[in-house]
């Protein structure tokens, strides 16, 4: 759990506007250019209202909890579903770990074109500044850098507006060879499908909603919804602003980079490369968060698995952290209780007895008495443990495989692609649904209460986020495995 919350609703929707828009920002334009402006601006407005709902689902679900701000993607699947954690966490490790990935070797690409020498020297270069950022263990922390790398994205975003209106809209004559417009008809039916996922995924910030929950000072779902409200409004005007002008610039000849369009000799254009690289290393700390958490909680989940002596006072007080959970496989109608701190582990007996003496609130759901989530020390959640030693070592193992990684492979679309179909569909709408449908309105019928008009919605919708979410994933499959191969 968070002991001291700092994070305003200012700082928080910056991270997540920098964690929501990367470098997928620059190729809007050339989705623009396949699907037409009117089938593009129905994506983006598709995506927004999903991404979004997504958000806020997740959200209301870590408000099902004794203690919202012990919410995370562990904690909420050993809720709802603790045999198919490690697979959930996995989910996020694909997709964290390839997108990542993939901004180290965007890195190792960008800075020789800007100044020569060779691309493995930038990327350990890049580590400077990746290293320090990725050992803070509060995503709060990195507010200062997201504040920058918010700048970059602004300066490349009126970068690209301002050229289309001098060198297009104001220009005496077009000095360049510009393609076709599509206003309402789609230009590639073959490259709409191609660049479907494009729009889809660039919504993708669901792997820090829960860390930006636990360290809100006030996280009120008012403060929460005005978190994603407004990154999801600031993320889809630079989305429309970029993907707009930039294809209203080059038309149908649009490359799959804007940036590639642009003269490369420019001072203006070399200067927005510089942006984007710089933009690319301060957002991989963002990934590296939820990734370094999403293999922690791997590593409990198998601790509470097979470790044999759990709830008894002899265990060591490292190895009491996760065998002190009580997984839905020990009790068929109680899935989990969470464990206490390191500097609580003190009090182990009496922690057994409190686990043992927590009992049964009924509720009722889909006509069946069920019992419902519950906590664990005097009926209080507790996060996931998260030694300071463990910390150290997965940070550490996590940079030098993705860093290894970077230095020997220079490209890896398809790899990239099925990452995207799988991970970011995954935790942007399947699981948010799964969450959504299980725990909305059990905090009111654990208390005797009837579900609300408003919960028994967001139960509906949520089963329509999870077709959704399979619907994109296998139409991203497809189309990877059909034309990307």
């Amino acid at each position: 759990m968070i002991d001291n919350p700092t994070a305003t609703v200012g700082s928080s929707i910056t991270n997540l506007v920098k964690t929501i828009v990367g470098a997928g920002l620059f190729a809007i334009p050339f989705a623009f250019k396949n699907d037409g402006v009117a089938v593009g601006l129905l994506l983006i407005f598709l995506a927004a209202v999903t991404s979004s709902f997504g958000l806020i689902l997740l959200a209301k679900c870590s408000k099902t909890l004794i203690n919202p701000r012990n919410s995370s993607f562990f904690t909420i699947c050993m809720l709802t579903y603790p045999s198919l954690a490690p697979l959930f966490d996995l989910a996020m490790v694909v997709q964290c770990f390839g997108v990542g990935l993939s901004y180290l070797v965007l890195v190792g690409d960008f800075f020789p074109d800007l100044f020569g020498g060779e691309r493995k020297y930038w990327i350990l270069l890049s580590a400077i500044l990746v290293v320090p950022l990725c050992c803070l263990k509060k995503l709060d922390n990195l507010k200062y850098s997201s504040i920058v790398g918010v700048i970059a994205l602004l300066y490349l975003s009126l970068l690209i507006g301002f050229r289309y209106l001098t060198d297009v809209a104001f220009a005496p004559e077009i000095s360049f060879e510009r393609g076709e417009i599509s206003w309402f008809k789609v230009y590639d039916y073959k490259g709409l499908l191609s660049t479907f996922s494009i729009i889809i995924f660039a919504y993708v910030g669901a792997m820090n909603i829960f860390t930006i929950v636990n360290e809100l000072q006030d996280n009120s779902m008012t403060n929460v919804r005005k978190v994603v409200d407004s990154s999801i409004l600031i993320s889809t005007i630079l989305f429309l602003f970029v993907g707009l002008f930039g294809y209203l610039t080059f038309g149908s000849l649009t490359m799959g980079n804007i940036l590639l369009n642009y003269d490369s000799d420019s001072l203006a254009i070399g200067i927005g490369k510089f942006c984007l690289a710089m933009m690319l290393i301060l957002t991989f700390p963002l990934l590296f968060h939820p990734l370094r958490t999403a293999i922690n909680n791997i590593v409990v989940w198998f601790i509470i698995k097979f470790e044999k002596s759990s709830l008894t006072p002899e265990i060591s007080a490292r190895d009491s952290e996760a065998s002190n959970y009580v997984t839905a496989e020990t009790h068929t109608s109680r899935p989990i209780n969470l464990i206490i701190n390191d500097d609580e582990v003190n009090d182990c007996e009496e922690l057994n007895e409190d686990l043992l003496d927590s009992n049964n609130v009924i509720y009722q759901e889909h006509g069946h008495e069920e019992e419902p989530p519950k906590g664990g020390l005097n009926g209080v959640e507790h996060d996931v443990p998260f030694p300071e030693t463990r910390f150290y070592i997965i940070t550490a193992l996590l940079l030098v495989s993705m860093y290894a990684m970077a230095l020997n492979v220079k490209s890896f679309a398809l790899v990239l692609s099925l990452v995207g179909a799988t991970g970011s569909t995954s935790i942007s709408f399947i699981l948010p649904g799964l969450f959504g449908y299980k725990l909305i309105g059990t905090d009111a019928l654990a208390i005797g209460h009837t579900m609300t008009k408003e919960d028994r919605l967001y139960r509906r919708l949520s089963l329509l986020l999870i077709y959704f979410g399979f619907a994109v994933m296998f139409l991203s499959l497809y189309v990877t495995l059909k034309y990307q191969q």
